[in-house]
């Protein structure tokens, strides 16, 4: 049976759902936090020297 992408509804939703999410925590989204937490840090240690 095939399902059409467009009609994303009921349990077919929350089905693929998780395998969107799973890369995206784990993968993906460290990247961005460790860089601002980085940045962050870098820009606490800087006002501290002034």
């Amino acid at each position: 049976m095939m399902v059409d992408i467009t009609q994303l509804t009921g349990d077919y939703a929350a089905s693929w759902l998780p395998w969107i999410m799973i890369p995206l925590v784990f993968y993906i989204l460290p990247f961005p936090v460790f860089a601002l937490v980085f940045i962050w840090i870098q820009k606490e240690g800087s006002q501290d020297e002034v």
